[in-house]
């Protein structure tokens, strides 16, 4: 008897060695509607259509389905699909009816297909391809050995509609050069392919936004927290500072900091101190993004300090600020210069107005870093001021990071026209 059980899971193992269906052929068992239609449509970052202040340079793509809905609680979803020309990847797996994340692989943790490399952990010019399991709690060790690729992301128990969400940065294009990952279904108790569940809609777009005044909005300094983890679909890749002001027309906002130093080659990205960095600001009253600026477009070389100006569309001065900017970057500083205007209309009709959200995000922070600011304490985002204040020097990030901490200050537009304020 034992005999006859090790070799049925010889013969079961046997079609899972190379893919996900249970014949290695060009046509599948089981005819799946094509990527484009199971997953939805794009979503991006820079339409002024997400929520939770996202990268304008980044694209999402989300598929959602009910897991204990007509036997999915023993199935395994397959995904399996190219590697994407992009700055960063990731595939994360969300609780939908609450948000929370409940597991996922970025780039740098897929180990890629038999014949391909991860082109994310080394140089490749050729077609690299992947496959990733999505098993269900109840998943044994057992099942779980008969799939075809170690990436195996498993349910959390209780997760009745679950999310899994692609994110790409800085792809090469709306998909990264390639095809959306296929989806398929393998039945754990056979190990056969069966149809994979339909995407239903997702919660990912139901975000209420609840704009309250903070006193510390008034402030002249505008200090930096390390944000605390969301439970809005959050990227467990990312770190984030926050900081938030409301910009009178008349004055100016400005801070400057040392960045995360970024990696100059594929073959650099491990133990980098961050993939990505960019600086985001977006509107506290929607909480959409309407600026980004992300490592590159800045260009300033390691160890050198970066500006950032934000002037209001409405400042009568506008035209001298933009002067004295020019005039600094004529010199060889770095100063990206922000024109804000509060009168725009979000994508919903409202104008954004002046209450700014911005968000410093570091992408795979190296924790081990000396300055990473995931060596922070997270700050609540409700009055980060009077909280932080219990541990300065590990909650505000420039007492945290020294020069690698930003710090912002506001200045009526005359005394920011003046030799009293220069730039690094």
């Amino acid at each position: 008897m034992y005999i006859r059980k090790v070799i049925f899971a010889i013969l079961c193992a046997i079609p899972f060695m190379t893919g996900c269906s249970d014949q290695d052929t060009d046509e599948p068992a089981v005819k799946n509607p094509s990527p484009k239609e199971q997953w939805g449509k794009t979503l991006m970052g820079n339409d002024g259509t997400i929520f939770a202040y996202p990268d304008l340079y980044v694209n999402y793509w989300e598929y959602t389905w009910r897991t204990h809905e007509q036997g999915n609680d023993h199935i395994a979803l397959c995904i399996k699909g190219a590697f994407p020309s992009a700055r960063f990847f990731s595939l994360s797996l969300y609780d939908d009816e609450k948000g929370e994340a409940i597991g996922g692989l970025a780039d740098n943790e897929i180990t890629p297909d038999e014949g391909s490399v991860n082109p994310f952990a080394e140089s490749s010019s050729t077609p690299n391809f992947f496959t990733v399991y999505i098993v269900p709690s109840s998943a044994t060790d057992e099942q779980i050995a008969l799939l075809s690729s170690p990436n195996v992301c498993k349910l959390k128990e209780g997760v009745d509609q679950a999310t899994i969400i692609i994110r790409e940065y800085l792809g090469v294009d709306e998909y990264g050069g390639v095809e959306l990952p296929e989806i398929r279904a393998i039945d754990l108790n056979t190990m056969k392919e069966v149809a994979a569940p339909l995407r239903m809609n997702s919660n990912v777009k139901n975000f209420a936004t609840n704009y309250t005044e903070l006193w510390s909005d008034q402030n002249q300094d505008m200090p930096f927290f390390l944000a605390s983890r969301g439970d809005y679909y959050p990227n467990n890749s990312t770190d984030y500072l926050f900081a938030r002001t409301i910009l009178p027309d008349n004055q100016v906002l400005t801070f400057s900091f040392l960045p995360v130093p970024i990696p100059k080659t594929v073959e650099d990205y491990k133990g980098a101190p961050a993939r990505y960095w960019s600086m985001c600001f977006g509107s506290a009253l929607d909480t959409h993004s309407y600026y980004s600026v992300y490592d590159t477009q800045v260009g300033v070389p390691d160890g050198q300090k970066c500006t950032f100006v934000v002037c209001m569309k409405q400042n009568a001065q506008l035209e001298a600020v933009r002067q004295k900017v020019a005039k600094e970057q004529a010199l060889g500083k770095s100063v990206q210069l922000i024109v804000w205007d509060r009168e725009r209309k979000s994508v919903e009709g409202k104008e954004i107005g002046n209450c700014i959200v911005t968000l410093y995000r570091n992408i795979l922070p190296n924790k081990e870093w000396e300055h990473s600011i995931s060596k922070m304490i997270p700050t609540p985002y409700g009055d980060p001021v009077n909280t932080a204040k219990a541990d300065s020097t590990r909650m505000i990030a420039h007492e945290a990071l020294g020069d690698y901490g930003p710090y912002g200050m506001k200045y009526p537009t005359e005394r920011f026209l003046s030799d009293e304020i220069s730039f690094p």
